[in-house]
């Protein structure tokens, strides 16, 4: 008695779920078609929570009498779909998202039934998301040039067409290299890039300059540097606050990047990173809030964005990658610990996104501690790299703003890790 009593609740527990969401579809639906586009609608707030109600009940009848009885539904609310369609076209109304996120609802309710919530819960939330940025979405592809609709295409060549047919087997020298997984972590890493691309795209000149620097960083905070020290060298005699803002809210992105690229690859060390990587990152920003707090009305510096994407540029991390491990591997084997610290000051300066993925999937880097080490003494060269490339292509003014606040940065570096070598 007392389990099928908590059986019954079980399925009321997700029943209750199941409505929820397909009335939060139909609640975006309802607002977007009468209150903002004053239009009739195919399906409104009930409706779709209806129809949500309807996908859970045939999943649950589909469990007793058979798979047919979902088929039938779900045929069955196509068919209707199909017709009302119909009738709204003769109107001149041709657009069919709305029918489809009706479909969509009735496959939520029957993913729910099947105890699969958190995944209903996701597309729901995709779902309303995007039925709501309609104008801004429109808005947005309006802005994109064929040059980045092609690069677009070739991200979805580069993820999803030619990573299945890559081997999944260790080879070369120690079997360091894998293809499925090298070609994995350029996917991360060009994504994570096309994300700040994206929204630098979608806030265009609305960025405040903390902003801008920010979201050049999620792209790439070496480039910001380079692009902003050389323009610096065009007014001589400014004082280039604004421009040090931007270069070091770049570089406190660096630090989430690359922990978000070592929680995907190796959690525990994330784990151990994840404390001195917030000191740093909050350091970073507070030190450029500071600094830009003494700009004044100075005039906002522009962060220019290149377009991550393409496939020279996806070859050359690979390749880039793969070097970077081989060496890394090299120096385990001969140098242990040492080789490993030396190969993180050497390769950092160069490429972070590579030298953090090659340490954090390292097999042997069972003491996270060594491994965290190795990422913070990269960055640490990495922001001295930064540094000289505003020394050798910037303004002397420059110098001087960016040098307080990767001076507070570098402080921060070494104060975690001495943190974390202590506790």
């Amino acid at each position: 008695m007392d389990a099928l009593s908590q059986e019954l609740q079980d399925i009321l527990v997700r029943l209750i779920i199941s409505l929820a969401l397909g009335f939060l579809i139909g609640l975006e639906r309802e607002y977007a078609k009468r209150v903002v586009d004053k239009e009739e609608q195919f399906a409104g707030v009930r409706t779709y929570t209806f129809i949500a109600l309807f996908g859970f009940l045939c999943a649950f009848l589909a469990l007793r009498f058979g798979v047919w009885v979902f088929i039938t539904g779900l045929l069955g609310l196509i068919a209707m779909v199909i017709a009302t369609y119909i009738m709204t076209a003769k109107s001149g109304s041709y657009g069919i998202t709305t029918e489809l996120s009706g479909i969509l609802a009735f496959v939520i309710g029957a993913l729910v039934f099947e105890g699969e919530i958190l995944l209903s819960v996701i597309v729901t939330v995709v779902i309303t998301s995007l039925l709501s940025l309609k104008v801004k979405l429109h808005s947005f592809i309006a802005t994109l040039s064929p040059e980045e609709i092609r690069a677009f295409i070739q991200f979805v060549i580069i993820s999803a067409v030619v990573l299945p047919f890559l081997p999944d087997e260790p080879f070369g020298p120690n079997d360091v290299w894998n293809l499925h997984e090298i070609w994995t972590m350029v996917i991360l890493v060009t994504g994570i890039s096309l994300a700040g691309y994206l929204l630098a795209k979608i806030l265009g000149a609305r960025k405040g300059t903390l902003l801008a620097g920010i979201v050049g960083g999620m792209v790439s905070s070496t480039a910001v540097t380079l692009s902003i020290s050389r323009r610096t060298r065009e007014h001589p005699n400014a004082s280039h606050v604004i421009a040090a803002v931007s270069i070091i809210a770049a570089t406190a992105v660096l630090y989430p990047r690359i922990l978000l690229e070592t929680w995907v690859v190796n959690r525990h060390l994330a784990l151990q990173l994840a404390l001195p990587v917030a000191i740093i990152t909050l350091v970073a920003l507070g030190a450029a809030f500071l600094i830009h707090r003494r700009a004044g009305k100075e005039t906002p510096v522009e962060v220019a964005t290149k377009n991550p994407l393409n496939f020279h540029v996806a070859i050359q991390f690979a390749v880039a990658y793969m070097a970077v491990l081989w060496l890394m591997d090299l120096a385990s084997e001969h140098y242990s610990a040492q080789g490993l610290y030396a190969a993180s000051v050497v390769f950092g300066a160069t490429d972070m996104d590579a030298i953090t993925l090659s340490i954090a999937r390292k097999p042997d880097i069972d003491d996270t501690l060594q491994g965290m080490t190795a990422v913070l003494l990269a960055t640490l060269s990495n922001t001295v790299m930064k540094f000289l490339l505003v020394v050798f292509f910037g303004d002397k003014s420059l110098r001087n703003w960016v040098g307080l606040g990767f001076g507070a940065i570098f402080l921060a570096t070494v104060l975690g890790m001495v943190v974390m070598w202590w506790i």
